[in-house]
């Protein structure tokens, strides 16, 4: 009897760990970013057993969304999914996304007055939610304090317009005989440059009407000034400007002085770099402008029923106070609940290290990017528009005014 007795509690305990219903949820995180979705995926599955959330990261977002697509055609999507907040709209409007309203309403008005207006603002598609903001960041301006220093230049004075940048990155910039051994700055990455766009006056794509604007005159001038850095100041590497990848890694090893990306890597930087890290808002031109920019979590349609309960039940887990102060203190991105920056967890963060706050002052001057299906198409398109005006194969007002053309012509089509 007591052998039968052992039997059938085994069997009962394999009944209830084969009821646990298992989520993929697939990111786009790595390094130290990585660890802060693995340690909410761990804290959720001791929280409860009904679910397992299993985290697996697919690359980067132009990655990740190449990845889902082919996924979502061969029928082997996740459950849930982290889409980059101008790319979710391309899914959403395929159908291929969990509508989450019926969700938002079951789970009552307290807890949809939680997310703060900004996130919740650029977390929708044509007035619709498909997606809940996760990590929301805007850009900032990393510098390399000694390297001020070194050039005698003040590190708690940091450059505030582009103009300042250049002079600044003049004197920085070292050449021994013909060959640069310390450059200025490294040229913004892409959303930097629909930043500088919109701060001249310019843009890309009105988010108002989906009206393309980045062949008007503004658009081209701040285009221009940035590949002017590497062509007329020689301030920057050519060899950077082409490649996102290797301009992180001129910055990180100190041979370049200023770099411009997310305040989603500020732990990163701050654990890892080795040297005394400045952190300033974005400079300006005309006007002072941010793109807010990160990523938002969304229900993939085909999944079985009890994975999107389970999805939606670590939506929620993620989106309290508490845990959104976990991923604020272990990335750097923006705390987009309210109360979160106010924890415990994020206080003493902040006052050992006042940077955090960077990118939570710059919102004041934020902006929401257009995101129509034709938008993921397009930012894959951009980056060999722009090496052709950096390599002067082109002219910015040449490349541009094709480009803005071909542009027409996609979002057009992904309206027929």
């Amino acid at each position: 009897m007591r052998l039968m007795t052992s039997v059938l509690a085994l069997t009962l305990a394999a009944g209830a760990a084969d009821a646990q219903t298992r989520i993929e949820f697939w990111h786009a995180f790595s390094g130290n970013n990585g660890d802060a979705v693995g340690e909410l995926a761990d804290l959720f599955n001791a929280s409860q057993s009904d679910y397992e959330i299993v985290p697996v990261y697919t690359g980067n977002y132009t990655e990740g969304t190449q990845k889902l697509t082919a996924a979502i055609a061969g029928g082997t999507a996740p459950g849930l999914v982290m889409l980059e907040i101008t790319r979710y709209g391309l899914f959403a409007d395929r159908g291929a996304l969990e509508p989450l309203q019926p969700y938002i309403d079951d789970a009552g008005a307290d807890w949809l007055d939680r997310i703060r207006p900004f996130a919740l603002e650029a977390s929708k598609y044509l007035g619709e939610s498909y997606v809940v903001p996760f990590n929301v960041s805007t850009p900032v301006m990393y510098y390399n304090k000694d390297l001020f220093r070194a050039a005698g230049l003040d590190p708690e004075q940091p450059p505030r317009t582009w103009d300042e940048v250049t002079e600044a990155a003049k004197a920085m910039t070292l050449t021994e005989g013909d060959e640069t051994t310390q450059w200025g700055l490294t040229t913004p990455p892409q959303w930097v440059r629909w930043a500088m766009t919109n701060q001249a006056g310019g843009g890309w794509v009105d988010p108002a009407d989906n009206a393309v604007q980045l062949d008007s005159d503004a658009s081209v001038r701040a285009y221009q000034y940035a590949a002017d850095w590497v062509n007329v100041h020689e301030v920057a590497s050519l060899e950077a400007a082409l490649d996102e990848d290797v301009a992180a890694q001129y910055f990180d090893t100190g041979r370049a002085a200023i770099e411009f990306n997310s305040t989603g890597g500020l732990t990163g930087n701050l654990t890892n770099l080795p040297f005394d890290l400045g952190v300033a808002p974005l400079p300006c031109e005309t006007v002072c402008a941010a793109p807010i920019g990160g990523a938002t979590l969304g229900i993939v349609a085909t999944a079985e029923d009890e994975v999107k309960d389970g999805a939606w039940e670590f939506i929620r887990f993620v989106t309290t106070p508490e845990n959104n102060a976990l991923v604020f203190v272990r990335t750097g991105y923006l705390p987009i609940i309210k109360g979160a920056i106010e924890s415990e967890l994020a206080q003493e963060t902040i006052s050992q290290y006042p940077a955090y706050l960077v990118a939570n002052n710059q919102l004041e001057v934020a902006f929401a990017r257009a995101r129509p299906p034709a938008m993921p198409a397009i930012r894959a398109e951009e980056p060999a528009v722009w090496q052709s005006i950096v390599l002067q194969e082109q002219t910015a007002e040449e490349a541009l005014g094709a480009f803005a053309q071909q542009m027409r012509d996609m979002i057009a089509r992904d309206q027929m």
